[in-house]
């Protein structure tokens, strides 16, 4: 998604923008709190590195012109390769599967029901990591591998431990079917003769996460399984014991659950342990301190020492399976509550009594159930691996959401770069919470799918739970609405006013009917109407300013609340939002497009961002993740098609095709798959030019983005584009090129052949954050828009009115005041020819009386900076086709 910046990372302090002060501001703490949490895990492994603070100008579109960033991630370099394994960190983002349960098949395949499970875990190409219970953003586990060894020297993990080290195995990730979240490694030796495979699912019925294991290999070679728990998303308070459990010996692990991040309902901490045991039982365990010197033996040479019952903070949960041939099931239970330390362990037995292959069974009957609802397009139907994507697609959109808060979809069930941020303080770590715009991402791709019901749940969500009084929606939340961090994106605003009008007209509820109401679809209106068209941070979470994407939405938002409006006979509210998404539509290209260009691109085209409605007056812009400094019309990005899918602007306007060719030209990489797209020009969000983790790589550049290819294709279908590398047809075999081996879409790809000792490979995920909820909706969306023969998602509305321009306006001449005034009292006068006038302060609309072409009213002003709005209509028509014109003015009162 996209750069996460804030200047709080936790709820508490945290602040939210919703406060109407008008003011903007550039830049964020991100990359100073990711490298300097870092930075502290790494200090005590491996010495200091230098340190760079040279500025740059005008770097070229991928970084490549050889400029140096104005500041370094880190001075700390990544860990030795040994020391890897023994301290806390998370897992890398790179994901190639993830599974949770929906249900056995038999009971309602609606958002969140009781029927579903409360485990979610992740694949890497070596281990299960992140597992979470009770809720998505809970993590307690950090990975469950393997450990083969002869006891004597040889001893191989199945974890991919560090990317940088050739070891001895060869590791797969095969998805086992097309109907359901489930996978299995398969494992191999290279210089010895071994073989460990394994499947999961999660228990529909209980909270169990349960390994089917087969291995098999030379006489004097065991497997151990190997649990590293961070309960309640940190190793501090951890306390692992290892008890007995009739004949066989167990390993538990609890927390305290003081300072956790994550509240339930009651607002408190959660306690959770969790056990770790097998159906044949554990030959030997030990719950072993981390990085104590026998430990580190174990783990790295598989030399047993003695046996730890009990430690605290970083811990290594292992238990012996079994020498030479080994079927059984490995099964992690969990638990909430304190007083009871045999819960986790009841639960984990129950399942293994049940068994691996009836729990399968009913695992993938509720994926199958809830399939059964989903409609596959013609555009994948006949292709086997787009078919297959497609539910897959489907499949993670739903494993995303939460089975406490219905609605609760994530941005990414992982941490980015999760191998360098470390695990032991809890703390709000990876992309598991909601944003609204990745959220409404997933509305589009639910309407697409035929999930009508589960996207309006989405949209009850960000209402119900997100929406803050006075309309403003922060930046991204816990599940449970808590802020997490509180900036101001007005498109975060404004999508859920699209999601309320489709869920009104289209999808035919009544107020009555959902969890929120008209008054709260005011609220969003009238916060867009009186903070934009400028935002705090654009969709790329870093800039501030007039940003075209941004503005899209922000006009889509307040046509469809227009809409909503009129069919309540909300008529002031009707004109007052409708005049100001015509005059921020008539406002976009003067404000965020270059008539002059520079020496790098011919103009006119649409540039990411500019910080005041003068774009050619040459200001400098210093952009996050990496601070290199351009002319801002030198900072290219595609978000102006939004205008296009939103039905804003056609595709064939003269200024947009102008505005492809120069993304083309600067921000476009030809990949094996196919065209990819970097953000903008000079992005730092991603690796390191040697490969590096973002929090710790020098010279970091962000890569490639599948879902950006996904918005061209979408552009593609509005200009008719028929063959071609650029075709929709074309580009949705891209997006699927750039799926991983478990169907998993990533946020971003790499983007060099050059050979680097991370083993990236051009157009292949890298380690931010795989899967991408955004990357899977919009492939789920144009796969959708392809048989359609139009994008979906574009609200009727808002294309019925711009399709042939807006509406002829009517006449209006209103003497505005001016930006101060000495009186909180001020009198408004005017004449029109339309039918209709209304007037709003701060959004909040009334209509006037019309005598002979002439009004006039008084209205009273609040402290600090008013929006006065003027708006004369005839408001007979549908939202559509109501003409409409306004006059404007910010006034502040200074007594």
């Amino acid at each position: 998604m996209q750069t996460r910046d804030t200047d709080d990372a936790a709820d508490d302090g945290a602040t939210e923008s919703g406060s109407d002060s008008g003011e903007r501001y550039a830049g964020s703490d991100r990359r100073r709190f990711l490298a300097g949490t870092a930075a502290a895990g790494l200090a005590g492994l491996a010495g200091c590195g230098g340190d760079t603070n040279e500025v740059a100008t005008d770097a070229t579109a991928d970084g490549s012109d050889g400029t140096t960033p104005a500041k370094t991630a880190t001075s700390t370099p990544l860990p030795e390769p040994r020391e890897v394994e023994l301290a806390p960190f998370w897992t890398t983002g790179e994901k190639m599967g993830i599974g949770t349960a929906v249900g056995d098949g038999t009971g309602s395949t609606a958002s969140a029901t009781d029927d579903d499970g409360r485990v979610w875990y992740s694949l890497t190409r070596g281990a299960v990591t992140g597992v979470r219970f009770p809720r998505v953003d809970l993590l307690n586990v950090r990975r469950v591998d393997f450990l083969v060894t002869d006891g004597g020297g040889y001893a191989e993990r199945t974890a991919e431990l560090d990317r940088r080290v050739d070891d001895d195995v060869s590791r797969t990730v095969v998805p086992t079917a097309d109907d359901a979240l489930c996978y299995r490694h398969e494992f191999a030796g290279e210089s010895r003769d071994w073989t460990l495979d394994v499947e999961y699912v999660a228990d529909p019925a209980r909270d169990t996460l349960l390994a089917d294991v087969h291995f098999d290999g030379d006489a004097d070679l065991s497997v151990y399984a190997v649990c590293r728990p961070a309960v309640t998303t940190g190793t501090e308070g951890d306390a692992a014991v290892r008890v007995t459990a009739g004949d066989a010996p167990v390993v538990t692990v609890g927390d305290d659950g003081a300072g956790g991040v994550v509240r339930d309902a009651d607002g408190d901490d959660y306690d959770v342990s969790l056990a770790l045991t097998a159906s044949s039982g554990f030959e030997w365990a030990t719950a072993a301190p981390v990085p104590d010197e026998s430990t580190a033996r174990l783990l790295r040479q598989g030399i047993e020492g003695g046996v730890s019952r009990e430690t605290t903070g970083n811990a290594a949960l292992v238990g012996r399976l079994g020498t030479e041939s080994v079927e059984t099931t490995v099964a992690l239970g969990f638990a909430t509550g304190t007083g009871d330390d045999a819960a986790p362990v009841r639960v984990a037995r129950d399942s293994l009594r049940e068994g691996f292959d009836a729990v399968r069974e009913s695992y993938r009957a509720g994926w199958q159930a809830w399939l059964s609802g989903v409609d596959v397009p013609d555009s994948v139907a006949d292709d086997e691996e787009l078919a297959a994507l497609y539910r897959t697609s489907a499949m993670v959109l739903r494993a995303s959401e939460d089975a406490t808060f219905a609605g609760a979809g994530v941005a990414s069930p992982c941490v980015p770069w999760g191998e360098v941020i470390l695990a032991e303080e809890p703390s709000d770590v990876g992309y598991h919470y909601v944003w609204a715009r990745d959220l409404y991402q997933s509305f589009t791709a639910l309407e697409a799918m035929g999930k009508s019901e589960a996207a309006v749940t989405t949209a009850e969500y960000l209402f119900d739970v997100q929406q803050r009084e006075g309309g403003f929606v922060p930046q991204n939340t816990y599940l449970d609405g808590r802020t997490r961090w509180g900036a101001e994106q007005l498109d975060e605003v404004s999508f859920p006013l699209v999601m309320a009008r489709r869920a009104t007209t289209e999808h035919g509820h009544s107020f009555a009917d959902l969890a929120f109401s008209y008054d709260d679809v005011a609220a969003s209106a009238d916060y867009a109407l009186r903070n934009g068209p400028g935002t705090d941070q654009e969709r790329w979470e870093e800039e501030s300013g007039l940003s075209p994407s941004t503005i899209a939405a922000e006009i889509a938002g307040l046509v469809s609340a227009a809409g909503v409006a009129a069919d309540r006979e909300e008529t002031a509210d009707t004109l007052v939002w409708l005049a100001t998404a015509d005059r921020f539509r008539s406002g976009v290209q003067e404000w965020c497009v270059t008539r002059e260009g520079t020496d790098r691109h011919d103009p006119p085209y649409y540039f990411r961002i500019n910080g005041n409605r003068i774009p050619d007056d040459g200001t400098d812009r210093t952009l996050a993740n990496g601070g290199r400094t351009f002319d801002e019309r030198n900072v290219v990005d595609a978000g102006f098609l939004e205008l296009v899918r939103l039905g804003i602007l056609p595709a064939d306007d003269d200024i947009i095709e102008s505005s492809v060719d120069v993304v083309d030209d600067a921000i476009r990489k030809e990949t094996p798959q196919g065209p990819g797209f970097y953000r903008y020009t000079g992005d730092g969000y991603g690796e390191g030019e040697s490969g590096a983790p973002f929090p710790v790589g020098t010279d970091t550049r962000g890569r490639l983005w599948p879902l950006l290819t996904g918005e061209r294709a979408e552009y593609e279908l509005a200009a008719g584009t028929q063959s071609g590398a650029d075709a929709p047809r074309s580009l949705l075999s891209t997006i699927a090129g750039f799926a991983n081996e478990g169907r998993m879409l990533p946020e971003q790809v790499w983007d060099r052949e050059e050979s680097t000792g991370y083993g990236w490979e051009l157009g292949a995920g890298t380690g931010s954050a795989t899967p991408l909820s955004w990357s899977h909706a919009v492939f789920v969306r144009l796969a959708n828009g392809i048989d359609a023969g139009a994008a979906q998602g574009t609200p009727s509305v808002v294309r019925e009115r711009y399709q042939d321009g807006p509406p002829e306006s009517p006449a209006l001449d209103v003497a505005m005041p001016d930006t101060t005034v000495e009186s909180s009292e001020i009198r408004i006068e005017g004449e029109t020819d339309a039918s209709t006038v209304a007037v709003a302060v701060g959004g909040d609309a009334q209509l006037l009386t019309i005598e002979d072409g002439q009004f006039a009213t008084t209205v009273d002003l609040d402290d600090g900076r008013n929006t006065l709005v003027v708006a004369a209509g005839d408001p007979d028509a549908d939202a559509a086709g109501v003409p409409v014109t306004d006059a404007r003015a910010d006034v502040s009162v200074v007594e």
